[in-house]
Order: C-alpha cells, then sequence, then structure tokens
C-alpha cells in the first residue's frame, strides 16, 4: 500500500508536509523550486538569568529564535533541587527527520548523545600531540 505512494506534482512544488521530508520546497512563481536544508537547533525562550530552550527542526536560513518546521522536545539548563537538568526529545520524530539528512547543531547532537539517540560527538584537543598540548602558545 505504501511503497506504490507518490507525492502529486503540486505537493513536490509546493513542498507541502510528508512530500519530501525534512527538505522544504522554496518556489519562486512556480517555476524555480529549490530544496532547504533543514537544521536541528536550540530556541531560546525563558526570560533574563532563567534559559528555557525548544528543541526544533528549522531552516538553515531561518533565524534562531523565529520560523520553524516541527517543536521536537525540550532542556531546562537550571538544575532543579536534586540537582538534575531536564531533557525531554520526541525521539521517533528526531530520529525521522535525521534519516532524511537533517544535521544537528553542536550543543543538540550532544543534548541527543545524551539521550542516547546518536553517538557522542568526538571532543575537541584529543588529536594533539603531546608536544603542542603545552601551555606556551596560550599566552600570546
Amino acid at each position: 500500500f505504501f511503497s506504490s505512494f507518490t507525492p502529486s506534482p503540486g505537493a513536490l512544488r509546493t513542498g507541502r508536509k510528508g512530500a519530501l521530508g525534512p527538505r522544504r520546497k522554496l518556489c519562486v512563481r512556480r517555476k524555480l523550486c529549490v530544496a532547504m536544508p533543514v537544521r536541528l537547533r536550540l530556541q531560546r525562550f525563558g526570560r533574563l538569568q532563567k534559559p528555557f530552550y525548544h528543541i526544533v527542526a528549522a531552516d538553515v536560513k531561518a533565524p534562531r529564535d523565529g520560523r520553524f518546521l516541527e517543536k521536537l522536545g525540550t532542556y531546562d539548563p537550571i538544575p532543579d533541587r536534586s540537582g538534575n537538568k531536564h531533557l525531554r526529545v520526541d525521539v521517533k520524530r528526531v530520529e525521522h527527520w535525521l534519516m532524511y539528512g537533517a544535521e544537528p547543531s553542536e550543543p543538540v547532537a550532544k543534548l541527543l548523545a545524551r539521550a542516547h539517540v546518536l553517538p557522542p560527538p568526538p571532543r575537541r584537543g584529543l588529536n594533539v600531540p603531546e608536544g603542542e598540548r603545552g601551555v606556551e602558545g596560550r599566552g600570546k
């Protein structure tokens, strides 16, 4: 049933949900259509000194707190009384976006690694030879 499904030409041209997955179509006068890449990133909410983040799938060119395609989870970096930082992720939807080629930003990749959705990202500075790792280069 689902293997024979093909989106209509109108769905491909306008980029309606389900037509192309995470790549949205940007159409100019219905003649020239360009696929827009998608990034998983954080949107900041909350107030001054009390941040709260939504994990969203958004176009690469959209502003940080602007338009997004889908809300995938939340992250509260302020620890509660027991010292826990709260992370809530819709794993099925995140895997869906990743399967279709969406790229997570560095902070989101770290959070998804903490939620065991992605493998942990490589740590920076571990492949530097021993002689170059010293403190001599920092005082410039």
